[in-house]
Parts: structure tokens; C-alpha cells; sequence
């Protein structure tokens, strides 16, 4: 393939207009669209608690090689048996929801090793936030007071769940954050994506980028050999990370995604169960409290209105 027809990272105006466009009617799919995102939530927090229990020794790079390697021929021959093309129609698009995927993935990994889980989950939650403001600022959707002041409540939680603490150092808790960013970047992309080919090409997009991506850095720094325990946590989190992520595909395909991702913050609470459980230090008191005002905020979003896109104004 010629330099000049490599897919290239799509421009924002691209995304923007590409989300634009008018989605097939797909009112009667909304329940179903509901459904396929609390079951992505379930799965994803089997997923975390897998990669928390890999623990530290396992790089998450090389979890990640793990999970693309397993998981790219058996997405190559389900994409292949649809006669799909694996690059898509729109492969602009395809590399930016791999790349920014990637991304969040890895700050999700690395914050979940590295954090009580509930803290990691509620802060790496915090995507609808920013999803708001990529949102705006890209798509011309103009957000109401009601939006803002919601994502003010949810920044004031953030603050207390991010805090530095014994338990939860600064870098750790930044981390989580910045795959909140990545994460609600990817639900702009996501959308778009969908409007143009099928959810298993826009998920083999995410492990087109990080098969190889993560086999360099795992060439660089070395091979780390898991024990049989950790090998099947691998296995566990490969199998619950791909039925979530087309689940989500799925269900982002059927919901506007300013609802769709409201549906995300059920994770929270199930990771602060699940963390119990597996011996987290016990929620202090600024901790609940910041959960509550996170949780509380991101309600308001999903009951707050957009305005949507001015043909005029589109992307910057």
C-alpha cells in the first residue's frame, strides 16, 4: 500500500460531519439499545476485576497484546463471513476510534492496577463530562445551563474522589482521568463510526491499533511470563472485554450517545462492590461523598436537553 493510500486519523471536521448526517429511524431498537448497555456494563466490570487481580507484574501493555491477539483473527473471520471489509467505509473514522481507544484503554488498565477499584471505575466514569464538551465544541451541539451545571456537580466529585490520598496518589488518579478524556472521544467517534459499518468493523478497529502498538512496546521493555493463575485471569478479561465492547457497539448504535453513555455509570457502584470484596481500603467519607455528587451530575445530564447542531456553525 502506497503512503498516499493509508488511512490517515480523521479530521475533526470529518467526525463532526459524519455524525451529522441523518441516522436511519431506529425508534423501535431504543429498548433493546438499553439492554446492550447494561449487559457492555456487566461485562466490563468482570473485565476490570480480572485485570485487577493480574496485578502489577503483568505490564499493561502486555495485557493488552494479550487480549489483541487472541481477539484479532477470531474479529478477521466473523468480518470476513459478513463479507465485510475489515478498513471499512469509513477507515478516517475506524483509525481515530482505534487510536483513541487505545488510549483509554491503556489509562484504564493502569489505574485500575494502581487504585482502590471504585476509585479507578468512578473516576474513568467521568466520560460523559467530557463527552459534553467534545460535543459542543465539535458537533455544534450547544449544551443548556442544566448540562453545565450537572458537569460542574460531577467535576466538584471528581475532586473529592481525586484527591491525594495514602491510597490514591495524584499520578494514579490524573491517569484514571485522562482515560475519562480518551473515553468520551471515543463515544463522539463511536457514533459516527456506526452510521456508516457494522459494529464488528468499528471494535476490529480499536485491536488494529493495538496489536501492534503494543507488540513494539512489548519488544522494547520485554516479555513478562504470567503464572497459570494469571494466564487465566488473561483469558477471563480477553473473553468479558470483547463481549463488552460489542455490546456497547452495539448499543451505541441504537441510542443517541448522550444516553448511551449515562448508561455507563452503573459502573461505579458494581466496582465499589467488587472492590470490597477484593480488599480495597475502606470508602472514606469524602470518598462516598464525591461519588454522590459524580453520580448525582451525571443524572442531571441524562436529564438535561442539547441543542442540536446549528448547520451554520458544524465543527470548528
Amino acid at each position: 500500500m502506497s503512503h498516499a493510500d493509508r488511512p490517515v486519523p480523521a479530521t475533526l471536521p470529518e467526525v463532526a460531519a459524519a455524525a451529522a448526517e441523518p441516522a436511519p429511524p431506529r425508534a423501535d431498537h431504543a429498548r433493546s439499545g438499553v439492554l446492550f448497555m447494561v449487559a457492555a456494563v456487566l461485562a466490563f466490570s468482570v473485565m476490570v476485576v480480572c485485570v485487577k487481580l493480574v496485578g502489577r507484574e503483568v505490564p499493561e501493555h502486555q495485557k493488552i497484546l494479550v487480549r489483541s491477539a487472541v481477539v484479532l483473527p477470531v474479529l478477521w473471520w466473523l468480518i470476513r463471513r459478513k463479507g465485510l471489509s475489515p478498513w471499512g467505509v469509513k477507515p478516517r473514522l475506524l483509525v481515530a476510534r482505534g487510536t483513541l481507544g487505545f488510549a483509554g484503554m491503556w489509562a484504564y488498565f493502569w489505574s485500575a492496577t494502581h487504585l482502590p477499584l471504585g476509585n479507578a471505575v468512578l473516576l474513568t466514569h467521568a466520560s460523559p463530562i467530557f463527552a459534553a464538551w467534545f460535543a459542543e465544541r465539535f458537533l455544534g451541539e450547544r449544551a443548556g445551563r442544566g448540562i453545565w451545571l450537572a458537569s460542574a456537580v460531577c467535576l466538584a466529585g471528581v475532586a473529592l474522589v481525586a484527591r491525594p490520598a495514602p491510597h490514591a496518589p495524584l499520578l494514579a488518579s490524573a491517569i484514571a482521568l485522562l482515560s475519562a478524556v480518551g473515553n468520551g472521544a471515543t463515544y463522539t467517534v463511536v457514533r459516527a463510526a456506526t452510521r456508516h459499518d457494522d459494529p464488528l468493523v468499528v471494535v476490529f478497529a480499536l485491536i488494529a491499533v493495538c496489536a501492534p502498538v503494543t507488540a513494539v512496546a512489548t519488544a522494547v521493555t520485554g516479555w513478562v511470563a504470567p503464572t497459570p493463575g494469571q494466564w487465566w485471569l488473561l483469558a477471563g478479561m480477553t473473553l468479558s472485554s470483547v463481549v463488552a465492547q460489542v455490546l456497547m457497539t452495539e448499543g451505541m448504535a441504537r441510542l443517541p450517545a448522550s444516553r448511551s453513555t449515562n448508561v455507563f455509570f452503573l459502573g461505579p457502584v458494581i466496582a465499589i462492590v467488587w472492590g470490597q470484596f477484593l480488599g480495597d481500603p475502606p470508602l472514606h467519607a469524602l470518598d462516598l461523598a464525591g461519588a454522590g455528587l459524580v453520580v448525582g451530575g451525571v443524572l442531571g445530564l441524562a436529564w438535561s436537553r442539547t441543542r442540536a447542531p446549528q448547520a451554520a456553525r458544524g465543527a470548528c
